[in-house]
């Protein structure tokens, strides 16, 4: 029986616009998302016929409900593959963090059974999967550094961006996405701004880029969640270059000019919240293992 073991990373939103609500009753959105060096491990075997998810973490769901559960269910039926699959979750990206934990697990298993199952998928077959799935799958077949529109879509790979000292908080809370999106008071950006960021991300080195990155969601998280807000003071307290909360929250992350600044926030910021992790950009969204 073949078997495979895939990382499967993490994201954070460098920027995030709500444009408008759709018909369909998803949101339009403009955003760069960037994968982060903090991973899930999956486990992936066959096995005689059946779908089997399971996990360290016990609180997501392992039947249909789970995004995983679905791409494997969706591969087999669309290619008529009569092999079951077994999968372990060994999960370590927090969840309900705004990390995307769940879609990254579905593009790298996606990716997996295309390998293991030499099913020759290109980007559009895969993006066919995607879309039954989730929209932030569609970031994390492409990986690393990414403009998205639309609802989420849309994709483009854009330059990217590289920040080796990164601090990433979780509290103890967990956020409703559409929640957060009904709550959110619109902020009219300046015409045409994405284009004008798309440019000067091309142009300009990471120091003057970060100046441009912002969260529309933030307030409105802010206003539901203090503790947003608090976690935001203490990291500009201890000397980050920006520090936002990543898509609907909760995690918090800081850009740090360098490993000394970053160590120093992490040995105080970590002295009060249990999930802190150290972390940096990445230019994928999974690796292969073994």
């Amino acid at each position: 029986m073949k078997k495979t073991k895939i990382k499967s990373y993490a994201k954070i939103n460098l920027y995030f616009e709500l444009v408008d609500k759709r018909h369909d009753g998803y949101h339009n959105i403009k955003s760069i998302l960037q994968n982060i060096d903090i991973f899930d491990e999956i486990e992936i075997g066959e096995i005689e016929s059946g779908i089997k998810i399971d996990s360290n973490y016990k609180d997501i769901p392992t039947g249909t409900d789970n995004t995983v559960y679905k791409a494997v269910d969706i591969i087999k039926k669309t290619y008529k593959i009569d092999k079951g699959i077994k999968i372990f979750l060994n999960k370590k990206i927090p969840h309900s963090a705004g990390l995307g934990g769940g879609s990254s697990n579905s593009a790298a298993v996606i990716e997996a059974l295309n390998k293991l199952w030499n099913l020759k998928m290109n980007i559009r077959d895969k993006e066919k999967i995607a879309k039954k799935i989730g929209m932030d799958v569609y970031f994390f077949l492409k990986g690393g550094t990414v403009y998205v529109e639309n609802k989420g879509d849309k994709t483009r790979k854009i330059k990217d961006f590289k920040w080796d000292n990164i601090l990433l908080v979780k509290p103890d809370i967990n956020i409703s996405t559409p929640f957060i999106y009904g709550e959110v008071e619109k902020e009219h950006l300046t015409k045409d701004y994405s284009r004008i960021l798309l440019e000067k991300f091309n142009e300009e080195n990471e120091k003057s880029l970060i100046k441009l990155f912002k969260n529309d969601l933030e307030k409105a998280a802010e206003k539901k969640y203090p503790e947003i807000n608090e976690i935001k003071k203490e990291m500009i307290g201890l000397n980050t270059e920006i520090t936002m909360m990543s898509g609907s929250g909760s995690s918090v992350f800081g850009l740090f000019k360098n490993r000394e600044v970053r160590d120093k926030a992490y040995s105080i910021l970590a002295m009060k919240y249990d999930k802190v992790y150290k972390t940096k950009t990445i230019e994928r969204g999974f690796d292969y293992e073994g």
